[in-house]
């Protein structure tokens, strides 16, 4: 005899969601988390689950990480690091975000699920070859679109100073 579960939902505020996440991956276990915004696009995208875990004894250049903003919770890409110091942005934005000490990230951003498609944030056979391509395919358009606006930028600003 098996028994039906009802879906139910939990509702956290931003600090108790810290803690709940910071405690799972503190045990070294992982959590599918669900954000809202856009400031990861295309790579998170609204309503995307992403699976965080442990953020290791070290920050990389690259890692996307959940960071506390205020009162809330973030994820967003690391751009730099700076001995005890960590610079953040989010994909779709130019500016960075204020630094944050790196004994505050809260967790690594592994994977990322849009449907039932599962795609690595880090270079992994962990969610097999076509999570691998697909992988690579994702960080190509990325960089490239990083290379778009940083030559934009460049543009504009040269046409402001001639």
């Amino acid at each position: 005899m098996s028994a039906v579960l009802a879906n139910r939902s939990l509702q956290l505020s931003a600090p108790e969601a810290a803690r709940l996440i910071r405690d799972a991956v503190g045990a070294g276990g992982e959590l599918w988390v669900s954000g809202s915004g856009q400031s990861m696009h295309p790579t998170v995208r609204h309503a995307d689950f992403v699976l965080v875990g442990p953020p290791g004894p070290d920050v990389h250049l690259r890692d996307v990480v959940l960071i506390p903003f205020g009162p809330r919770l973030m994820l967003h890409r690391v751009v730099e690091v700076q001995k005890e110091i960590v610079l953040t942005r989010g994909d779709a934005r130019e500016r960075r975000d204020p630094p944050v000490r790196r004994v505050d990230v809260v967790a690594r951003a592994l994977a990322v699920r849009r449907d039932d498609i599962v795609t690595p944030l880090t270079l992994t056979m962990r969610f097999g070859f076509a999570g691998l391509v697909r992988f690579l395919l994702s960080e190509s358009v990325r960089r490239a679109r990083q290379a778009r606006a940083m030559l934009r930028t460049g543009l504009r600003k040269l046409k402001r100073d001639a």
